[in-house]
């Protein structure tokens, strides 16, 4: 990493176009960040996004716009409700299931929407799903943040406002559009380093060892503290980046004052100017090119950080191959979870209560995974996914 005055030489191709606005969104920024390398914290981001919008509550989802199943992470809400939802309500919100699920998705993007885009306020009222499940739990209105898509299944984080509160307004609406660049960075963190095993190992350095993506640990200067195997092979490997002097550089001098720069606004000491960044950088020219997400962390429960600031670094590769991909790259992880459980011997009943959803949606996975392989049946989309996992392994 570059010296700290270069922290005002800020990415040229960061998404968020504007450096963080006030003290309070960058100590959101610090725990944000922090619950990509650590899961359990994404209640205690949603209670302080909650907060820094004007709202009450918070869930993070990840449902099916085909029958509105799914499974989520809750903040200030009651527990009780989300088995409520599991069990009856998932088939009447009106905001996630779809009569063209298909057509729906065609046309999906990841913005900031308020429930009024699906539904009007009179329309919304007159719902069983409103007045049964909304209401009791004070819930007037809602903002979706939408964070990411696997097939039918869409990523949201949905921030609540209560009766008294009323609907979202336009500060609210602005200062979550500021900050949905950061909310989806973190996301894609967070679901990079549990790709290896579907949930994130104990421990931020198990995460990273565990992890198919090469990922970095740098202070805060620029030095390369920790790096996982992948990592290593990468930069043995050369062709885009490489370690110079125990720091991360770009081969290409094009790419260099861009990973600088990113590096840079990721690691200032400033924590008012500190902020994430991603950019692409080419590979060899047999190669795509990979994607870097830089992103400023600060952790006191692991040595990994030695109680300060760092910067953890994600290099994606398209043609990184984990156990987790089979033969088809567009298989979502839902896809491959409930196909493992069908080569288990599980039924679709037992599948549904292993993954949190209904029979319906294990059929409904499985049927997409079957389509996607070029099976003729389960048993045959099932032999596929094997033979897929013996040659990456």
């Amino acid at each position: 990493m570059p010296s700290r005055g270069l922290a005002a030489k800020l990415p040229s191709r960061d998404d968020t176009g504007l450096p963080m606005q006030g003290a309070d969104e960058s100590r959101f920024l610090d725990g944000l960040y922090e619950a990509a390398l650590d899961p359990a914290r994404w209640p205690a981001v949603m209670e302080d996004l909650a907060d820094l919008l004007g709202g009450a509550a918070g869930w993070l989802t990840r449902m099916s716009v085909a029958d509105g199943s799914g499974e989520g992470v809750l903040a200030r809400l009651d527990p009780a409700m989300a088995t409520l939802y599991e069990t009856y309500y998932a088939r009447l919100n009106p905001f996630s299931n779809e009569p063209d699920p298909a057509a729906y998705m065609a046309a999906w993007r990841p913005e900031v929407l308020t429930d009024e885009a699906w539904l009007g306020r009179s329309e919304l009222e007159r719902t069983e799903y409103f007045n049964d499940f909304m209401r009791p739990q004070d819930i007037h209105s809602g903002m979706i943040i939408r964070l990411a898509a696997y097939g039918f299944d869409v990523c949201a984080l949905t921030m609540t406002r209560t009766m008294r509160q009323g609907a979202f307004g336009q500060e609210a609406l602005s200062t979550a559009r500021r900050l949905h660049p950061h909310l989806r960075r973190a996301f894609r963190l967070t679901e990079n380093l549990a790709m290896g095993g579907g949930a994130l190992p104990a421990g931020v350095a198990q995460a990273l060892d565990a992890s198919p993506h090469a990922l970095l640990v740098l202070s805060t200067s620029g030095l390369i503290r920790r790096l996982n195997g992948p990592a290593e092979r990468m930069l043995q490997e050369g062709g885009g980046l490489r370690a110079v002097n125990s720091r991360l550089v770009a081969e290409r001098p094009e790419d260099a004052a861009a990973l600088e720069a990113l590096l840079g606004a990721a690691g200032t000491a400033d924590p008012e100017q500190r902020r994430a960044g991603e950019m692409k950088l080419a590979w060899s020219e047999d190669r795509p090119a990979v994607s870097i997400t830089a992103s400023p962390v600060r952790s006191s429960a692991t040595a990994v950080f030695e109680d300060g600031p760092a910067v953890l670094v994600c290099v994606t590769d398209p043609l990184a191959a984990g156990p987790w991909s089979p033969a088809s790259p567009n298989l979502t992880l839902r896809e491959r979870d409930a196909l493992q459980w069908v080569a288990a011997g599980k039924s679709d009943w037992e599948i549904g209560m292993i993954l949190g959803v209904s029979p319906t949606t294990v059929r409904f996975h499985v049927d997409n995974a079957r389509r996607k392989l070029g099976a003729v049946n389960r048993a045959h989309a099932v032999a596929l996914l094997l033979a897929a996992q013996r040659a990456a392994n």
